[in-house]
Order: structure tokens, then sequence, then C-alpha cells
């Protein structure tokens, strides 16, 4: 027997309000290979929103960085 599906198995769906969403952003040309060396730009920017004081109110479910 090989493969196919099972019950339980594969990653878990998130519940709807934590999915993501494409947005399209302008940077300045300087900013865009600087962020790069830190990282994936899209991530960088969510952690970086989520974690300022108070910028954003987080639902109670959100796991920075997941």
């Amino acid at each position: 027997m090989r493969g196919g599906n099972r019950k339980g198995a594969g990653r878990k769906k998130k519940p709807e309000h934590l999915r993501r969403v494409p947005v399209t952003i302008r940077l300045p040309v300087w900013m865009v290979p600087q962020i790069k060396k830190r990282g994936e730009i899209g991530y960088l920017i969510e952690l970086e929103l989520a974690t300022k004081n108070k910028f954003l109110e987080l639902p109670e479910d959100y796991v920075i960085g997941s």
C-alpha cells in the first residue's frame, strides 16, 4: 500500500480571519535590498506591523510569525 489520503493527515486550515491576502505596495528602490537582506519582505513587514506597540489590534488567536 502506498500514499493516498488518510483521515487527519495534512496541514490544518487556518481560520478565515487569519488567511493571508496579497497586497501590492510601493517602496523606494534603496529600501528593497536592505529589507531582502533580512528575509522575506512580506513576512518582515507583517512582523513589524504586528509588533509595533498598539499600531494594530491583533486577534487573540494570531501568532506572530506564523
